[in-house]
């Protein structure tokens, strides 16, 4: 019997609980939850904490065996997978992060640009008394419009970056929408340009 147990101490069983790791993988895990991972790679932070909770498990079920039946490799695989693949995560987030906030910035552009766009159009309307309605109207227009825009804007500083695009299309739309308008004020008027081959 002495044999026996001498035989199996020598074995993974044997040896201590991975104490270190379990705490190294928690503190790597930690990391990629304030470089928040869990917002900007969902998934492989996901696994990430899958990974950590697998080797936990197997933590608790090595440590209710006997002693010498112990065998901590695959907790120590599953801990050791999770403090490794935790920086990959973590810079994924942040490249994910810093594309996003690309997206999100050219949109606002865009939008400004519309809006701009859309103020020289109405500028171009003869401040005469019959368009001073018109012109009042789509004044208060852009008004609103560039309103939206300072609120665009502080979402990206906030780096709410979908909410960015969300609000930064929706006053696209609504610029070409007041440009139209616009058009068909000058348009009714005869104050278009003419086009190529054509005489007033």
């Amino acid at each position: 019997m002495a044999l026996v147990l001498a035989a199996g101490c020598g074995l993974a069983g044997c040896e201590g609980a991975p104490v270190e790791q379990v705490e190294g993988a928690r503190r790597e895990v930690d990391a990629a939850r304030q470089a928040e991972a869990d917002k900007y790679a969902a998934e492989e932070f996901a696994q990430l904490e899958d990974s950590l909770r697998a080797g936990l498990i197997e933590l608790d079920r090595q440590q209710a065996q006997f002693g010498i039946l112990r065998d901590y490799e695959a907790a120590r695989h599953a801990l050791g997978w999770t403090a490794a693949r935790a920086g990959q995560v973590r810079q994924q987030a942040q490249e994910n992060k810093e594309s996003l906030g690309q997206v999100a910035a050219d949109a606002l552009k865009m939008a400004s640009t519309d809006v701009e766009a859309t103020a020289s159009s109405v500028a171009k309307i003869p401040r005469r008394t019959e368009y001073l309605e018109e012109i009042h109207s789509f004044k208060s227009d852009l008004k609103a419009l560039r309103a939206a825009l300072q609120e665009i804007n502080a979402d990206l500083r906030a780096e709410n970056f979908e909410q960015v695009q969300t609000k930064a299309k929706a006053v696209q739309g609504q610029a070409e929408r007041l440009r139209r308008e616009v058009r068909g004020v000058m348009a009714q008027e005869g104050l278009l340009a003419p086009r190529a081959g054509k005489r007033r």
